[in-house]
């Protein structure tokens, strides 16, 4: 890959690769982001490295509350590369106005399908222990939410407690005694142990 230029950045991770180009103006990011192509399309010409202009998307990041211009298409290998308003990147969903909500959203709904899936283990009528059932727990439903949490997490605290609905159902499930989980802590088999959310982390 070429090396960037000013004002344009290039992170690279396996077969993923984005073009990042900051200004305060549309119109020079676009300036950037074309400059940027000529010397990628010479490179890969040079390199006989075909690339597929239609799985590539352009998105124009803006703070809450400022107007996004619409901004003239970008051209790589002479297709157009379609602006977006929102694009997934290294499994995280990236909107134009960075709330993260859609992303929070999909991360809700994934680790309740898989919570779905583990209901015939994760439940109190099943013979596992409360500790084998934390430990399912751990391994398979919260790495969901936890992903590529410190992009997300922390700056959307309202927002994000909307991924916690999961842990306090798997705490239910868990419950060998009904009634004893009442304060968020194990009573009985497991005393004065706190619930395993995704603020432990």
């Amino acid at each position: 890959m070429p090396s960037p230029f000013r004002y344009v950045e290039l992170p690279l991770y396996a077969d993923d690769t984005a073009v990042i180009a900051t200004s305060c103006q549309p119109a020079l990011l676009v300036k950037y982001l074309e400059n940027y192509f000529c010397d990628l399309e010479r490179r890969l010409s040079e390199w006989r490295i075909a690339i597929n202009v239609s799985k590539s998307s352009a998105m124009l990041f803006a703070e809450t509350g400022r107007r996004i211009p619409k901004t003239r298409t970008v051209q790589l290998f002479g297709e157009p590369i379609q602006w977006v308003d929102d694009a997934r990147y290294l499994g995280v969903t990236l909107e134009k106005r960075l709330t993260r909500s859609k992303h929070i959203d999909q991360v809700r709904k994934k680790a309740a399908q898989r919570l779905g899936t583990l209901g015939t283990l994760l439940n109190r009528r099943s013979g596992i222990s409360i500790m084998n059932g934390v430990l399912l727990y751990k391994q398979l439903i919260r790495p969901v939410m936890d992903y590529a949490c410190p992009v997300w997490w922390l700056p959307l605290a309202p927002i994000s407690r909307n991924c916690k609905c999961c842990s306090p159902s798997v705490l239910a499930l868990l419950s060998m005694h009904p009634g004893t989980l009442v304060t968020g802590k194990f009573t009985t088999t497991w005393e004065s142990s706190t619930s395993p959310t995704i603020s432990d982390i």
